[in-house]
């Protein structure tokens, strides 16, 4: 099957035949909100005056083909993909080339050209800023990185300091001192690097624990993992 998206409740090479030549899945930017004192070269960021930054929505470009030397044929394939493509609030889009996540989805400014009975079919929509997981992807006890750094089966907040020490001693190239197996723990965000993110993850996680919201063992770190990432705090 030639790897396509599905929007508005269709796929567009199943439904349409539509070959995909080309993606473009945009990065979502920060929101700049900073002012410049009057008379002076001082400027304030206040991007995190409410904790996290805020994000802009991403753009999602995509160029379809279909070959079609019949025209009333074409016209009437051409008609069903833009209506496809029309529809009012936000959809879900999902991409075959992101099977574990979605978007969701404005409706596309869309634009098609034909030379010689080939038809290229370009939408372009924009998108929150948050790749969703899908419904069915939950993370579980195998599945997630268990920030449980000095091994003593809880996550507290001494977990935090060393992930923190850690990653600091890694930007410094200094050797962490610590093992294969930690260093994967370490990395509680599972996005591939130990960062102070991770840290403050950990943090946040033993201060709901403190609360009462979660029990502060590899269970209560698995609902946690799957609350935070089903909050709209997915890969940005």
């Amino acid at each position: 099957m030639n790897k396509g998206i599905t929007v508005n409740g269709l796929h567009s090479n199943l439904r349409f035949g539509l070959k995909m030549l080309k993606r473009n899945i945009g990065a979502a930017t920060k929101d700049d909100y900073t002012e410049r004192v009057p008379f002076s070269s001082v400027t304030h960021d206040f991007s995190r005056i409410y904790g996290e930054p805020a994000y802009s929505e991403r753009t999602l470009s995509y160029t379809f083909e279909f070959i079609e030397f019949r025209n009333y044929v074409a016209e009437e394939r051409l008609t069903a993909v833009l209506e496809w493509l029309h529809f009012s609030g936000r959809q879900s889009l999902w991409d075959d080339m992101l099977p574990n996540h979605h978007f969701e989805v404005r409706e596309p400014a869309v634009s098609w050209s034909e030379k010689h009975g080939v038809y290229n079919i370009t939408a372009s929509f924009r998108a929150s800023p948050a790749m969703k997981p899908n419904p069915n992807l939950l993370y579980t006890a195998d599945t997630v990185n268990f920030p449980d750094i000095n091994g003593d089966g809880m996550i507290t907040s001494v977990d935090a300091s060393m992930i923190l020490e850690a990653y600091t001693k890694l930007q410094n190239g200094e050797d962490t001192g610590l093992t294969p197996a930690q260093l994967r723990a370490c990395d509680a965000n599972m996005d591939g690097k130990i960062t102070a993110a991770d840290a403050t993850l950990v943090l946040n996680f033993y201060a709901a624990v403190q609360e009462g919201s979660y029990q502060g063992d590899i269970g209560g770190w698995v609902t946690y993992i799957n609350d935070y990432f089903g909050m709209d705090k997915g890969v940005i």
